[in-house]
């Protein structure tokens, strides 16, 4: 139990005390002992639970002078308790001397004056005093000594008078009063430490903390398990004698903080530490340490990351998932990266299907911004209005069925990050006034609100239509053009790289093979021919598309040229590469012949015969042509 408990050195102290503390409302212990005797009872009270201590005069005197880990409240008399000692040793003698502590006639000098009366004071800082006190006090021909009881007996073997200096109820209430303060603050003071102690010890960090002489003061039980310490062990031994205690020393001498270093115990364990310095009156008292275990803290941003995909808020692709041996791609490449680094604002423009989000995702991923996250808007996919509220959020009641609280925007989500905007061409007008005041004020305002919400982003937009041609037509805004148009990114379309489709549609076999549990070797060269010359109107993802239906058509170990022709010429695009139907089975070669030279001509009479033209539609050099018009069976 948490209480009050006095050390009376009297009786009659003793029962004074209980009457002022029923009084009170106080619920006070008490215990009756003086001077060695009333130490020990302090000692036994602390055991009982005792927070606060109150006694008088030399006992109280003693107490204090333990150390003891609880405060210690005296009884000091009163103005009016001094008066009445004086009292009576004028009616016992003729010179009245007072022999006690400074604190209990601190009253006296002031009696002296008001009373008439000369009062000789001595006032005592030890006891080892008392008999030269009573000396000074015969030398001033005192016959009667007002004191406490340590000098009360001896003054009385000299064959003085003795007058006890009394505590009156006034002096016990202010004591008590002074006690019941003390009281509630050190209890505040447990519950907050109480729940300080509680918040360390279950947090994921390691806590350490050491004093000004560099010992260990505090030692949470995250920090024994990453260390393998036991904390009874350490408390109070020097820091140097555990793993992260030259850093905590360090830290004390130079009163400098150290953050995200990462230290490898000798388990191999490797923590992340976070050591500062405990300031006080612009000196370092002491240091604490906070630690994590590395896997751990990877584990954690894998969570946060997943958290944040699940949300569609992280950049999935880098630049590494862009596959294309071409110089045209490897070119693109490197633009990107140096475009990436940089925080302006991009425009990608490609043809559909080219890849120009996973060139978005891939730049926001080597930026500065890459630790935020990453939202992609296809401006084309969403209603006009409904593109407006995901954009700039909501206050509550902007709308029947608008969320309480109202919702933020994707401009506010994409804070500290990129945010993508595709098919931007597709943005109304209205829509595009708005975005053009994001990017110029960097500041946002939901609907229905009138508060300016200021936002940090990076915008890249992208597109497949031809934004300057817009811009002439008064179909886009040209002030809106030339801010997203800072840095421009042109994708090529795939029939311009030809070299890729073979490492492309390798890369899309394996992902096909493993999601259709399938151990497809390749495809036929013939058949890859064919990839390569088929013009790709859709580009990569119509690619995409060829290999995942052939796949799943295929059960032997090559896909077979004739497939491939065949798929191709169920392509929605075959308007651009128009094959004629497959002949009947049983010989391939003749077949893969006849339906490239079909191929040729079809493509030759569509463009009149112009060689140059047709070799462009094939997405083959002249040469190439040239070589298979040779090669062709047929008159053409």
């Amino acid at each position: 139990m948490d209480g009050i408990f006095l050390i009376a050195p009297y009786r009659r102290l003793a029962a004074l005390a209980g009457e002022v503390a029923l009084e009170l409302g106080i619920i006070l212990e008490i215990k009756i002992g003086k001077l060695a005797e009333g130490v020990r009872l302090a000692r036994q009270a602390l055991k009982e639970g005792a927070a606060v201590i109150v006694s008088q005069g030399a006992t109280g005197w003693l107490i204090a002078r333990e150390n003891l880990p609880v405060p210690v409240v005296e009884i000091i008399p009163t103005g009016y308790d001094l008066l009445r000692a004086v009292l009576e040793a004028q009616a016992k003698g003729r010179k009245v001397g007072i022999l006690d502590l400074p604190e209990m006639i601190r009253g006296a000098a002031a009696l002296e004056e008001i009373l008439g009366l000369e009062i000789i004071r001595v006032p005592l800082q030890t006891f080892d005093q008392i008999d030269q006190g009573i000396d000074i006090l015969v030398r001033h021909g005192v016959d009667v000594v007002i004191g406490n009881i340590c000098v009360l007996p001896r003054a009385a073997a000299r064959g003085l008078q003795t007058v006890l200096i009394p505590c009156g109820q006034e002096a016990i209430a202010q004591a008590l009063r002074e006690a019941r303060k003390v009281l509630a603050v050190r209890s505040r003071e447990k519950a907050q430490a109480e729940e300080i102690r509680t918040i360390i010890n279950f947090v994921d960090n390691g806590i350490i903390a050491v004093d000004a002489q560099g010992k260990i003061s505090a030692l949470n039980p995250m920090a024994e398990r990453i260390l393998g310490l036991n904390h009874a062990e350490v408390i109070g031994r020097p820091a140097a004698s555990i793993p992260l205690g030259a850093r905590l020393e360090r830290v004390i001498a130079s009163g400098k903080t150290e953050i995200g270093e990462v230290e490898i115990l000798k388990n191999g364990t490797r923590v992340a530490v976070n050591v500062m310095p405990i300031i006080v009156n612009t000196r370092a008292t002491g240091a604490v340490a906070t630690f994590q275990e590395i896997s751990n803290l990877q584990m954690l941003d894998q969570k946060v990351r997943r958290s944040l995909r699940d949300r569609g808020h992280v950049a999935k692709y880098h630049f590494t998932d862009i596959l294309g041996p071409s110089p045209r791609t490897k070119a693109v490449v490197e633009k990107a990266k140096r475009f990436g680094r940089v925080d302006a604002t991009v425009l990608i423009c490609g043809e559909t299907g080219v890849g120009k989000e996973y060139f978005a995702h891939a730049m926001h991923n080597v930026s500065p911004r890459r630790e935020g996250p990453f939202i992609a808007v296809n401006c084309a996919a969403v209603p006009e209005n409904l593109l407006e509220s995901e954009l700039f959020g909501y206050a509550e009641g902007a709308f029947t069925g608008a969320k309480k609280g109202g919702k933020q925007g994707l401009f506010e989500l994409a804070h500290g990050g990129t945010i993508f905007l595709d098919e931007i061409s597709e943005m109304s007008e209205r829509l595009q006034t708005r975005l053009l005041r994001v990017l110029q004020e960097h500041e946002v305002m939901r609907l229905g609100d009138d508060r300016v919400i200021p936002v940090d982003i990076r915008v890249i937009a992208a597109t497949n239509r031809d934004l300057r041609k817009m811009v002439e037509e008064n179909r886009f805004r040209a002030d809106l053009y030339y801010r997203i148009n800072v840095l421009t990114l042109i994708i090529p379309p795939l029939r311009e790289r030809t070299e890729d489709i073979p490492v492309l549609a390798e890369n899309f076999l394996q992902v096909f093979n493993k999601k259709f549990d399938k151990n497809l070797k390749g495809i036929e060269p013939r058949g890859m021919e064919l990839l390569i010359s088929y013009p790709w109107p859709g580009n990569i993802r119509e690619l995409r598309n060829i290999m995942e239906r052939l796949v799943i058509l295929t059960d032997e170990d090559l896909i077979p040229a004739d497939l491939v022709a065949e798929c191709l010429h169920a392509s929605p695009a075959r308007p651009a590469f128009p094959l004629r139907a497959l002949p009947a089975e049983g010989r391939p070669a003749q077949t893969l012949a006849r339906l490239e030279e079909q191929a040729i001509r079809d493509v030759l009479a569509s463009v009149h015969g112009n060689k140059k033209r047709a070799a462009q539609i094939l997405g083959v050099s002249r040469t190439t042509l040239w070589r298979r018009l040779k090669k062709s069976t047929g008159n053409l």
